[in-house]
C-alpha cells in the first residue's frame, strides 16, 4: 500500500503508520496491566483506585474506535459487500469505488454528528475523573471516524485515478 505513494509522501505515510500501531500497542498494554493491577488491589487489598474502571471503560472506547481506523486501512473491516460478489467480473470494479463513496460519506456524516456531540459535552464541563473532561475523552469519536473518512476518501480517489492494486479491489 505505502508504494503507491509519491517519495516525498512516503516517509510521512510510513510514519503515521508506525505511530498508529505503536498508539495501538501502548494502549492494549496498558489498558490490560491497569485491569490486572485493578484486580489485584481489589483481591488482596480490598481496594482499588476509584476512578480506574470509568479509566479503563474509556480506554477500550479509544481501543476500539482506532482499532477499527486501523481495520479499514488494512481492508478487513466489517463490510456489505453482496452486490460486489454477484456482479460480472467487468462491473466489480464500480461497485468497489461506489462502496468506498459511500463509507466515506457515512463517515463524514458520523464526524459531524460527533464533532457537534463533543461540542455539547464541552459545553457540558462535565467532569469524568481525575479532573479531566469528558469531552476529552469522547474526542476520539471525530477523530476516529475522520480517519476512516480519510481513509476511505483517498481510496475512492485513486479507485477514481484508475490506480487499482491487484485484482479489481481499490
Amino acid at each position: 500500500m505505502a508504494a503507491s505513494f509519491s517519495p516525498p509522501w512516503k516517509k510521512v505515510f510510513l510514519f503515521f503508520d508506525h505511530l498508529e500501531r505503536w498508539i495501538l500497542v501502548l494502549l492494549i498494554s496498558s489498558l490490560a496491566g491497569f485491569a490486572v493491577l485493578q484486580i489485584i488491589l481489589r483481591n488482596f487489598f480490598s481496594t482499588g483506585i476509584v476512578w480506574g474502571d470509568d479509566l479503563l471503560r474509556h480506554g477500550v472506547l479509544w481501543l476500539s474506535i482506532l482499532g477499527a481506523s486501523r481495520a479499514t486501512f488494512e481492508k478487513k473491516h466489517i463490510r456489505i459487500d453482496l452486490l460486489p460478489r454477484i456482479m460480472p467480473a467487468r462491473f466489480k470494479f464500480i461497485t468497489e469505488i461506489m462502496c468506498c463513496f459511500i463509507s466515506f460519506l457515512v463517515c463524514l456524516i458520523l464526524f459531524w454528528a460527533s464533532w457537534k456531540f463533543v461540542q455539547g459535552e464541552r459545553l457540558a464541563g462535565d467532569i469524568a475523573f481525575a479532573s479531566i473532561p469528558y469531552w476529552c475523552l469522547e474526542s476520539i469519536f471525530p477523530i476516529g471516524f475522520a480517519l476512516m473518512a480519510l481513509r476511505f476518501g483517498f481510496r475512492f480517489a485513486r479507485g477514481l485515478a484508475g490506480r487499482r492494486p491487484e485484482g479489481t479491489e481499490i
